[in-house]
């Protein structure tokens, strides 16, 4: 009798702490490993998937192409040349702790070559730049695989130099702001 109540007692003991907040599904859900697959912007979105570490840790692998191609034929002595964007970015984020809503804070880096699409006498060089800032965002889950959310970065835009037309390095502060969408697989 005394070994079934002290049993007992150990389990009325540590059942409280087997509910802490970070083991508890109903106060913060596990997300280890989970996957989402998302649009990140509205005009021009970018393609992102979103992995957690754990329920802190998380990366985001985004990336994004636009596409020009003025129409009409090219002029004597020009050349019709089609533009396009190309994006591909990684971010790092720390996520705090919630059941539905999960605010976060991270660092962002985002390549991107811009070629100007039109009509030229001589085509011009790929804009290359380089934006890199630190995120400040939350991401609401509508059930356990939809979520929406909004993203604030702040940060520098690296416009790098080009020969045609000869331009140099610009650097400027920029802040951006994003809605996203995810669909999480598991």
């Amino acid at each position: 009798m005394k070994k079934i109540l002290a049993t007992l007692l150990i389990l009325i003991a540590f059942v409280p702490v087997s509910f802490s907040q970070d083991s508890n599904p109903s106060i913060q859900p596990a997300r280890t490993g989970k996957i989402g697959l998302g649009l990140d912007g509205v005009t021009s979105p970018n393609l992102a998937v979103k992995y957690f570490f754990n329920n802190k840790i998380a990366m985001e692998v985004s990336a994004g192409y636009n596409l020009y191609s003025p129409g009409g034929d090219a002029a004597v002595g020009q050349t019709k040349v089609t533009g396009s964007d190309v994006r591909a970015g990684l971010a790092l984020l720390y996520n705090f702790p919630g059941t539905d809503f999960i605010p976060y804070l991270g660092v962002d880096v985002m390549y991107e070559s811009n070629k100007a699409g039109g009509f030229y006498a001589i085509e011009p060089d790929a804009k290359n730049s380089v934006n890199a800032g630190i995120l400040v965002g939350g991401e609401y889950f509508i059930g356990k695989q939809f979520s929406v959310g909004m993203k604030e970065k702040i940060g520098v835009d690296a416009q790098l130099s080009r020969d045609i037309p000869k331009e140099e390095t610009d650097i400027t502060l920029n802040t951006v702001t994003e809605l996203t969408f995810r669909y999480y697989f598991n």
